[in-house]
């Protein structure tokens, strides 16, 4: 399996930890649009059941998710905000191809690279939690979270397997993982999952 290209600086988990609930606000948008496009890429592709069924499954855990944020948010007092142009996905996107299986392919790689680095920062909030003495639920909630996208990872990576051959998804993928890269490396220290 692949390994993210950059890590995530130190810096990002304690700007979390002294902004949480603006946090938990791009976290909550975040949640809702992983849903979206798993939504988007069951009706989109009806023609692949593995893919439908597999998306639909990842649809409803994203959705839970972001149920599970908004209470986060609503016993801190808080609502919900409006969605923020995403500095992380809108540039993968824009490199991305826009039709035929390349879109496909292109489309099940940044989501399993997204899934990984969502995976990365959610351990990495869960040790600092822990760390810090934060409620117990919380930290196994995070805890919980980097093991979902850990496993949404791999369900897009094989479904990209299922329909692509091998020597065709390592060359997009190491596009992908030099491109995500950069874009992480780029991106301003701010408390948001991206």
């Amino acid at each position: 399996m692949y390994q993210l290209r950059f890590d995530t600086p130190n810096a990002w988990v304690q700007c979390v930890l002294e902004h949480f609930e603006d946090f938990l606000l791009d976290h909550a948008a975040c949640e809702r649009k992983a849903g979206s496009t798993a939504e988007h890429f069951a009706v989109r592709y009806r023609d692949k059941p593995e893919l439908i069924d597999t998306m639909l499954e990842i649809a409803k855990e994203e959705i839970e998710h972001f149920h599970d944020v908004c209470r986060l948010l609503w016993e801190r007092g808080r609502d919900l905000g409006p969605d923020e142009p995403d500095p992380y996905i809108n540039p993968l996107m824009e490199e991305a191809h826009s039709s035929g299986d390349r879109r496909l392919l292109d489309r099940l790689l940044i989501g399993s690279i997204s899934e990984y680095r969502g995976c990365e920062r959610f351990a990495l909030l869960s040790r600092a939690l822990d760390d810090g003495g934060a409620d117990s639920e919380l930290v196994a909630f995070y805890e919980d979270l980097a093991a979902d996208d850990s496993r949404h990872r791999q369900q897009y990576y094989n479904l990209a397997r299922l329909y692509f051959e091998e020597s065709r998804i390592e060359a997009r993928l190491d596009t992908w993982l030099d491109c995500e890269a950069e874009v992480v490396r780029q991106l301003e220290i701010r408390p948001a999952l991206h």
